[in-house]
């Protein structure tokens, strides 16, 4: 009695063989040559001193033994087969999600326990960074940037259109009036990368306007710096919603402009149709219609956001 087993890949090259009845063919599956596949089956039958395959030619047949083999392997091989790759259904699957921080915190996370509730095979992972890092082929990668569509290579999916507004503190935004003509150039916070030249020109400030209060590169930290009263901060309206709602920061005027950018979920075009990716894709797109939906009530000159600052500041 042999106190070991022949090789692996041997029994998995006459597998193959003995499926298609063809050496030929099973090369081009297991991408060997046919002389690669007669070596592996030669050796399995000098282990096992059996004959496996009659040979005619380029025809082979199975023998008694080799059908008997066969037989037996079947369920070997395959229960083999479903431990190293278990079905799709059974796997948990990685998906990660690059976004910013301030994304994160304004709409994303409010929601994505629902996601994660409703997809427990799927293994989230959330990459806040401002580095627009390139996701690597075949990665479940998704992006939630604001900015524009990117070039080839890439899909992207439209999930909303944004609005630049003007918030503050209520007790800065009592102070200084609601005339952004008034306010000095010291009281508006800057946001590194936030180009704010449409929303000056709708406030009526002159063209060389140049704003020079503190610096921030993420505006989730920019908003946390005027909910202490540091100053005024323009950002997306997006953003400012949560802290809108719960009265930690007020329009500090009645001023909004279209941005000229908007918030896109991004995948690489040979990721898009992975199960992972798209059964994100179904959950958020819908999810993101709500936040434009509301983002568009906005535009309502009845709006309670923009009611509040008509009550009087000056």
């Amino acid at each position: 009695m042999r106190d070991r087993l022949p090789p692996l890949f041997a029994l998995q090259v006459f597998e193959s063989a003995a499926r298609h009845g063809n050496f030929s063919r099973a090369a081009t599956e297991l991408n060997l040559t046919p002389g690669a596949v007669s070596r592996q089956i030669r050796q399995l039958e000098e282990w096992c001193a059996l004959t496996l395959f009659e040979r005619n030619g380029p025809r082979v047949r199975l023998t008694r033994e080799g059908q008997d083999l066969l037989s037996r392997l079947s369920a070997p091989l395959s229960d083999l087969h479903q431990a190293v790759f278990p079905a799709a259904s059974a796997a948990v699957q990685n998906l990660q999600i690059a976004t910013l921080v301030s994304t994160a915190k304004a709409w994303l996370l409010p929601c994505l326990a629902e996601f994660a509730a409703a997809c427990p095979d799927i293994h989230l992972v959330v990459q806040t960074d401002y580095a627009l890092v390139r996701s690597p082929p075949r990665v479940a990668m998704v992006a939630l940037r604001y900015g524009m569509p990117p070039g080839p290579g890439f899909y992207s999916e439209l999930l909303f259109e944004d609005r630049l507004v003007a918030v503050a503190s209520p007790t800065l935004a009592g102070a200084i009036g609601t005339d952004p003509k008034r306010w000095k150039n010291s009281l508006f916070l800057q946001h590194l990368f936030l180009i704010g030249r449409d929303w000056y020109q709708s406030a009526g400030l002159p063209d060389h306007f140049s704003p020079t209060g503190s610096a921030f590169n993420d505006a989730d930290v920019m908003l946390d710096a005027a909910e202490l009263g540091m100053g005024v901060a323009l950002c997306r309206l997006s953003l400012a919603w949560p802290r809108l709602q719960s009265g930690s920061l007020v329009l500090a005027c009645d001023v909004a402009c279209k941005s000229t950018k908007s918030n896109l979920l991004i995948v690489r075009d040979e990721c898009r149709d992975l199960p992972v990716i798209q059964r994100f894709l179904d959950w958020i797109v819908p999810e993101a219609a709500s936040l434009r939906d509301r983002i568009m009530s906005f535009d309502d000159a009845d709006h309670p956001f923009r009611i509040e600052v008509r009550r009087g500041r000056d």
